[in-house]
């Protein structure tokens, strides 16, 4: 592989993806919950998997994981400096804090209880006049299961960086 090559993927990854995620921005959440192949949300919410790898059953050896997560990791980075140019630095939520705080029955939103199942943090962005955010972040919901580059549209509040925040 050159070093052209991830270049040249993540901008790919901006042009198939960006168009995606500002749909999201603009429109209208829908009525009622739902869960598909694109990806799941609700009156407050939208998730939508813009990407999905391979999955590992046979993956022995972690390399076919490991291209993949290179490959998300440069897509969500391509994208993350896309976001970070329109709308200044991101807020950083630490999933995995929901997570453990789930364990000690602590009750986090249901999107953010959703996405700490599968990923450990998730960068976010307040979209300025439109009363929303977006996140974006790596997630896999088993370590046999596909990799997924996921994008997330809510309503605000933002959430807390983490589940300390919660009260």
């Amino acid at each position: 592989m050159t070093t052209a090559e991830p270049e040249a993927v993540s901008e790919e990854a901006l042009e198939r993806y960006l168009p995606i995620i500002d749909g999201m921005i603009a429109q209208p959440f829908p009525a009622a919950d739902f869960d598909d192949a694109t990806g799941y949300g609700g009156p407050a919410c939208r998730v939508r998997v813009l990407h999905a790898s391979q999955d590992f059953w046979d993956d022995e050896y972690h390399r076919a994981l490991n291209r993949a997560d290179a490959e998300m990791s440069a897509d969500l980075g391509a994208l993350a400096a896309a976001l970070t140019g329109r709308w200044g630095d991101p807020l950083t939520v630490d999933l995995w804090s929901y997570l453990e705080a789930g364990f000690d029955g602590k009750r986090a939103p249901e999107l953010i209880e959703r996405l700490s199942q599968s990923a450990c943090s998730m960068q976010v962005w307040p979209v300025p006049d439109s009363g929303r955010w977006i996140g974006l972040t790596v997630g896999q919901h088993d370590t046999e299961l596909p990799l997924e580059l996921m994008a997330v549209v809510s309503r605000t509040p933002l959430p807390a960086p983490d589940a300390a925040g919660q009260d």
